[in-house]
This record gives C-alpha cells, sequence and structure tokens, in this order.
C-alpha cells in the first residue's frame, strides 16, 4: 500500500520533471492547469507501477508526458468547438443581415427580382463587401458559383435599373 508521506517523497524527486515535460512540449501553463495534469500523472503512476514491468523513472515519464498530450488535445478541441459556433453564430442561418440594411424599401426590391443565390451574392459581395473566396466559404459552394450568382445578379439588374 502506498502512504501519502511515499507521494510527497516522489513529488519532491519528481516536480522538477513536470516542469521538464511541460517546456519540452512548449506549454504555455499560465493557470497552472498543465502542472496539475502532470501531477496528478505522477500520483497515478505512483499508484499503478508494478515493479516487475519496468523502472519506475520509465513510467512515470510516460504517463506524464501522455497526460500533457492529452490535455493539449482536450484544449484544442475545446477551442475548436468554440471557434466552429462562434463562426454558426456570426455566419449562421440564424443571422439576419437585412437588419442591417439602411434602405430596406430598396433591398426589397432588389430582392424580389433576384433568386435566392444572387441575393445571397449582393448580401455578401455588396452590402457586406465580403470577398468571392469568403463568400464561397461561408456558404459552402466554390468561388466559381459565388462569380456564376454575381454574373447573373448583374445582368438582371441591368435589366430592371429603371424599376430601382
Amino acid at each position: 500500500m502506498h502512504t501519502e508521506q511515499d507521494f510527497e517523497q516522489i513529488l519532491a524527486e519528481w516536480e522538477r520533471s513536470i516542469h521538464y515535460h511541460i517546456r519540452k512540449l512548449h506549454i504555455i501553463d499560465a493557470e497552472g492547469d498543465f502542472y496539475a495534469e502532470g501531477l496528478f500523472a505522477l500520483w497515478q503512476a505512483h499508484r499503478t507501477y508494478n515493479p516487475e514491468a519496468g523502472e519506475f523513472s520509465t513510467y512515470a515519464h510516460w504517463k506524464i508526458r501522455n497526460a500533457l498530450i492529452d490535455q493539449i488535445r482536450r484544449e484544442n478541441t475545446r477551442q475548436d468547438r468554440e471557434n466552429r459556433f462562434v463562426e454558426e453564430i456570426i455566419h449562421g442561418e440564424g443571422f439576419i443581415w437585412e437588419d442591417e440594411l439602411v434602405d430596406t424599401y430598396l433591398w426589397e426590391q432588389v430582392k424580389k427580382l433576384l433568386t435566392a443565390n444572387q441575393w445571397k451574392w449582393v448580401c455578401h459581395r455588396i452590402i457586406h463587401s465580403r470577398s468571392v473566396a469568403e463568400t464561397a466559404r461561408m456558404e459552402g459552394v466554390t468561388q466559381d458559383a459565388v462569380k456564376n450568382w454575381g454574373r447573373h445578379a448583374r445582368n438582371k439588374l441591368k435589366h430592371y435599373r429603371h424599376l430601382l
């Protein structure tokens, strides 16, 4: 049975190793989360170590390093989820562009003349000044498709400019 006193002695000897792995993996640990993860990994190594399987030092280094790498992966996954959420909020279906229009009557008349995709082109390219590449990425289509929407929208609006 491992005692608390045994672990305190292990910690005194291994604390530098935790910091070593943090530096080696180029981790910036301002909040100390990674240190805590390394400390927990050392404690698990102390609890689960089997002397017949090999040296404690090899096992402890392996546990600490892998725990830190797992924490990096969790942090990256969390950050990716947050970024996707923000993208969905800003650019998702629920975001209403028409609320930002100044002359709503004019834009309603333009919208009536165009197809849905042509209107998307007008919103992205004219109203919000987005690039073709950005528009294509946001709409999930190719850049050629966006250019095609624009070509057809411009031609249609030329024919109806007397109504606008």
